[in-house]
């Protein structure tokens, strides 16, 4: 289950140490199966992982799609991505990329059913890339659950934080329907529905009917995901 890598440098975007995005303290508090009961996965489903860090979420979602279900892990952090393939050792149904949540090309289009981003838009530059990347991986019907801190991510980290406008903004890139909004002390969350609305644009690509948002930047800075410290609206500890 060797990762397939990307050749790209993210200096610009947060980072935290492994320890941070899985310990006891963390699974007390946000279990992972919680999350992925509300991101309805079932057995022989295909799911994508972007921003999947030390591979938190990984056991439980092989559980739910079983035998007959596939993973892709997505991060650009070698490290996590090491601690992943040890914790799950050898196994058909995943795949693993390093590269940016922003960029996954070698992933077709429609070929997801459900997409996880937890704690990803608070820690990418390029966060328009990473929900059109979304949009273009899932399938019609397919869901996404989007998950952020409600905390401020600091002075160190402007420019990272997801605020409701910037929110607002990511949202109206695509005619997502949204299944539901629930919102904890520490994240928000947004469950989203891909329509099967679009326009086909030039070159095979999907525009949206929907105007546009900002302009979306080159994926030139790499996303990771904030532990605990960032629920907390604490520095990250660099590596």
């Amino acid at each position: 289950m060797p990762p397939e890598s990307v050749p790209v440098a993210f200096p610009n975007d947060r980072r935290c140490r492994s320890v941070t995005l899985d310990n006891p303290l963390r699974r007390w508090l946000a279990p992972a199966s919680r999350d992925l009961q509300r991101l309805g996965i079932r057995p022989g489903m295909e799911v994508l992982d972007l921003g999947a860090g030390v591979g938190y979420f990984a056991p439980a979602i092989l559980r739910l799609v079983g035998p007959g279900g596939r993973l892709v892990l997505v991060d650009p952090d070698p490290r996590g991505l090491e601690r992943t393939r040890a914790h799950l050792g050898p196994d058909p149904r995943v795949r693993i990329l390093e590269t940016s949540a922003a960029s996954v090309p070698s992933l077709p289009d429609q070929s997801q059913d459900r997409v996880l981003l937890s704690l990803v838009l608070c820690c990418v530059r390029d966060k328009e890339g990473v929900l059109d990347e979304t949009w273009r991986v899932l399938r019609p019907g397919g869901r996404a659950l989007v998950s952020y801190p409600r905390l401020s991510l600091g002075s160190g980290h402007r420019g990272l934080g997801v605020t409701p406008s910037v929110w607002a903004g990511l949202r109206a890139r695509h005619p997502w329907k949204e299944v539901s909004a629930p919102t904890g002390w520490v994240v928000r969350q947004h469950l989203l529905e891909r329509t099967a609305e679009e326009l086909p644009g030039p070159g095979g690509r999907h525009v949206s009917p929907v105007p546009p948002g900002p302009p979306r930047r080159r994926a030139d800075a790499g996303d990771s995901r904030p532990g605990l410290r960032s629920f907390m609206g604490l520095p990250a500890l660099r590596g």
